[in-house]
């Protein structure tokens, strides 16, 4: 309970205790007032007698009943206004007995409600506490939920930026790995291509130098010898072959110093043609060779 509300109820209660103060003050002095006339008349009636008696020796009986009779009269009004006069009290003190009751059972209603009010407000003070201690264990719980999540935001952000780490160094090396496996392959690739062009190179050569054997041999058997020619006589010429083989021109390019051994060579090359040739379709580069080739020209005995 506040402050405020328990000195309202104190003052509530010094004021019901007060009124109810004045109250018997005030029925109090009524009595005292009520008893006062009663002695007055008491004394009215004790010289009222001694008056009554003085008279009685100076009047006759007649007189005396008379006055008797008033007097007995005067006594039963006195008896009648005593009556009245206790009656008036016994309803004052019935009334104030009353009222004194009333205000008891207000002292205690109000002692009542104030107990009330009081185990109320202390209930209410528990709640509050209860409410204060459970909002207080509720902001603690949030803290430690937040500081708690805190922890784990920063783990997560702390682990994503691990895995952001790993994911771009993971992403480095696949690049690495894939350009030194491009390089790889092109070099494979460089190599194959290298060794199908060394080895379609030594096929052309093959070919080329068959039949380029085969050229030559059929140039030296449809050729004619002097005996006059010196065995140590060479000649070189120019051949230029049609893709099918056929002999398209004769040149020497290097003599053997006489001329009827040139003519005597570049008459069996005519002689020869056509000379057999390799596909073209499936040979192009030994085709390609073969049409233009330069050959030397010995004596048949010469030595070499």
């Amino acid at each position: 309970m506040s402050n405020r509300r328990k000195a309202s109820a104190k003052n509530h209660t010094i004021a019901y205790i007060a009124a109810a103060l004045v109250h018997i003050v005030i029925i109090a002095a009524m009595l005292i007032n009520f008893s006062s006339d009663d002695k007055f008349e008491k004394v009215e009636a004790f010289d009222a007698d001694k008056i009554d008696t003085v008279k009685a020796s100076v009047i006759d009986e007649s007189q005396i009943k008379d006055q008797q009779e008033k007097i007995k009269k005067a006594e039963r009004e006195r008896e009648r206004k005593k009556r009245e006069q206790k009656e008036r009290e016994q309803r004052e003190l019935d009334k104030i007995k009353q009222q004194a009751d009333l205000e008891k059972k207000k002292v205690a209603d109000l002692k009542a409600k104030q107990e009330a009010e009081k185990k109320k407000a202390a209930e209410l003070e528990k709640q509050r506490e209860a409410i204060a201690l459970k909002k207080k264990q509720e902001e603690e719980r949030r803290k430690k939920e937040e500081k708690i999540a805190k922890q784990k935001a920063e783990a997560e952000k702390k682990r994503i930026a691990e895995l952001q780490k790993q994911l771009a160094q993971e992403e480095a090396e696949l690049l690495e790995r894939q350009r030194l496996n491009k390089l790889l392959a092109e070099e494979e690739a460089e190599l194959q291509r290298q060794e199908a062009a060394r080895r379609a190179k030594q096929r052309t050569t093959t070919l080329v130098s068959k039949f380029f054997s085969g050229i030559k041999r059929n140039i030296e058997i449809k050729r004619t010898v002097d005996p006059s020619f010196e065995t140590w006589r060479k000649s070189v010429v120019d051949i230029t072959l049609s893709p099918s083989g056929d002999v398209l021109s004769v040149r020497t390019i290097q003599s053997s110093g006489l001329p009827s051994y040139d003519q005597s060579v570049e008459a069996a090359v005519f002689a020869a043609s056509p000379f057999e040739m390799p596909d073209q379709s499936q040979e192009p580069d030994a085709v390609k060779r073969l049409l233009n080739i330069e050959l030397e020209v010995f004596h048949p005995n010469a030595r070499r």
